[in-house]
């Protein structure tokens, strides 16, 4: 596996001697031809959701390619919050999910974090850096996050080629959308 730091896209973005060009170039190099939707958020939104404050970005950084004078971005992953609708879901199943939240059986809507974005750099295997291991380090994340504000859930969307991953990270199965067959996951928090 290889040495790496974490980093958040907004600690990186305060560097005064990193500039957006810069950046951008270092997000360039990103390829994930499995999920090229990761490739464009990071080139093209990242940065603006980290300005207006609607996710934040973590980098896993190459250390062997920091100490050469390189940025080079291993894995990364995008917290966010979401209100999940759970409007059309049975009692059963919000209590299945919920649990024992006053009131829970009237809510239509909680509140979760989202995972938006997560995955690895084709340059990278999954031997350099497995996903257990960007998964683990955007657990840590939320820990904090959950620490100060609290929740319970996290959701994340994804396409068949991951499911069984993330099953086997304990994610649950809550819903398949038809349109470019995404999968909604989520998992109760037990840090």
């Amino acid at each position: 596996m290889r040495d790496y730091i974490v980093i958040s896209l907004g600690e990186l973005m305060k560097e005064a001697d990193v500039e957006l060009i810069k950046i951008k170039d270092v997000f360039k190099k990103f390829s994930c031809q499995r999920e090229t939707d990761l490739e464009d958020f990071l080139l093209h939104r990242a940065i603006e959701y980290q300005n207006i404050e609607y996710g934040k970005t973590f980098l896993l950084i190459d250390k062997n390619e920091i100490s050469e004078g390189n940025i080079e971005v291993i894995a990364f992953f995008t917290i966010g919050t979401t209100a999940l609708d759970i409007s059309c879901l049975s009692v059963k199943q919000k209590r299945k999910i919920i649990g024992n939240l006053p009131g829970r059986d009237r809510l239509d809507y909680i509140s979760a974090y989202l995972i938006g974005q997560l995955g690895r750099n084709d340059k990278y295997s999954k031997e350099d850096m497995p996903g257990e291991i960007i998964l683990y380090e955007c657990y840590n994340q939320l820990k904090m996050a959950q620490a100060i504000v609290g929740g319970k859930l996290i959701i994340l969307e994804c396409r068949d080629a991951l499911c069984n991953f993330y099953e086997s990270k304990g994610f649950s199965e809550l819903s398949t959308a038809s349109k470019e067959n995404l999968h909604t996951y989520y998992k109760k928090f037990n840090f």
